[in-house]
Order: C-alpha cells, then sequence, then structure tokens
C-alpha cells in the first residue's frame, strides 16, 4: 500500500530565471537545473531505501528530472521506470505563455496588475482555470494512487510543476485551493506527504524542502519579493 507520496519540482529553466510563463510549452532544464535535479535525486537516494515509484507530467522539464531521479535509483541498484502522467501538466497559462513578467506589464498592463493583484489565482486570458487544473491533477493522483495500491513500493514519486503540486497537496489534506494556492513550492524541492492506514487521511510530512541544493538555496528567490510566480 502507498503510504508516502515524494511530491518533486522540477530543476530550474531558463525560463523560470527569466520570470517567463512556461504553462505547458516544452522549455528545458539548463544545467542549473540538471545540477539541481542530480543534488534532489542524490537525497532521494540516500533517505528512501525501499522501491519508488516515479511518475511524471509529459513536459520536458519535468521528465528529464524525473529522468535523472530514476537514473540514480538504477545506479543504486533499484531499477525504476518513469511513467508520464498527462494529470501532472502544469496549468495552462493560455496567452501569456512564452512572455515575461515586464513584457506584460508594458504590453496587457490592466490584465496583468489585475493577475498580480489576485497573487496569480485570476489566471491569464485564455488560461486554465485554477478549480479545473486542481481537480484534473488530483483525479490523476487518486488513479495512480489506486492502480498502484498492491504495488510493492514505498513510496510513490511525483515530478511536476509549482502549481499543481501546492493544488494536489492542498486537495489531498482538505486545504481550499485559495489557501494550497499561497504555499511556497521551489524549483527541486522535496515535499512529503504520508498517511497511516489505507483509508486515512494524508499529512504533510515535509513541505519545499531544499536542504539539498547550495547552502540551501532555492531557484525561485530568484523572483522579485512579493510577485506571484510565472508558471
Amino acid at each position: 500500500m502507498i503510504r508516502r507520496l515524494l511530491l518533486v519540482r522540477h530543476g530550474v529553466t531558463t525560463w523560470n530565471r527569466e520570470g517567463r510563463f512556461q504553462g505547458h510549452l516544452d522549455s528545458p532544464l539548463d544545467p542549473l537545473g540538471e545540477e539541481e535535479a542530480r543534488a534532489l535525486a542524490g537525497r532521494v537516494v540516500r533517505e528512501y531505501s525501499g522501491p519508488l515509484l516515479v511518475t511524471s507530467s509529459p513536459l520536458e522539464r519535468a521528465r528529464a528530472t524525473a529522468r535523472i531521479l530514476a537514473d540514480a535509483l538504477e545506479g543504486d541498484g533499484r531499477p525504476v521506470e518513469v511513467q508520464l502522467e498527462p494529470g501532472l501538466m502544469e496549468i495552462g497559462q493560455g496567452a501569456w505563455e512564452g512572455l515575461t513578467h515586464a513584457e506584460l506589464a508594458r504590453d496587457d498592463a490592466e490584465r496583468y496588475a489585475a493577475w498580480a493583484e489576485s497573487g496569480g489565482l485570476q489566471q491569464p486570458p485564455g488560461a486554465e482555470a485554477v478549480p479545473d487544473a486542481a481537480s484534473r491533477a488530483e483525479g490523476a493522483v487518486r488513479r495512480l494512487l489506486a492502480d498502484q495500491e498492491a504495488a510493492p513500493g514505498e513510496a510513490l514519486c511525483l515530478v511536476s510543476h509549482g502549481g499543481i503540486l501546492r493544488l494536489v497537496a492542498g486537495r489531498l489534506v482538505g486545504l481550499p485551493d485559495t489557501e494550497a494556492w499561497q504555499l511556497d513550492v521551489d524549483n527541486a524541492s522535496l515535499s512529503v506527504l504520508e498517511r497511516v492506514e489505507r483509508d486515512g487521511p494524508w499529512r504533510i510530512k515535509r513541505w519545499n524542502d531544499t536542504a539539498h541544493l547550495a547552502e540551501g538555496r532555492a531557484a525561485d528567490d530568484r523572483q522579485r519579493e512579493g510577485e506571484p510566480p510565472a508558471l
């Protein structure tokens, strides 16, 4: 029975560091992101000794992070296959995908100001609604858990994106989407949810842990203070 969920956000991308909206676009890890993913993988190998089941968003930045984790597990003698799950894709950002905060503040000032004032809850034009994304991701995770109840894994590891991971965690522990949206989820962070009984409640054991990164640095610190994330 799966009693532990490891929630992993992908390593940093150039677009993360530029404050560029990614959404469903397929931006890859940059060299720093690959380094972060290797540091994260080393920590998971050290701290979780049993079999792991790894499921990833199909977007390249998450898939590459998951592959680095799987390679580290295989090097530790634990072969693992990365399963791709479309339900773990980041929230679509509509017309703003590929654009930066600075470009939007200049070229779409009124809607950008409303977005920033809402903390990112008022999505960009043509974007996926936050409740819809939360339901989509929650459904995928609950299907994965049901499918793997009899699997030998000690934990299910989900490699995904900042927006989706906070919403999934919130749904599992009973937080409203508006509260879950306020959780920080930094690049290459590790969060852990646990439950004691098969149908028991999920509890947050660890959240947004980046101690494995250099000097505990979180990649999202590159954002301007108080600025909602460009997903």
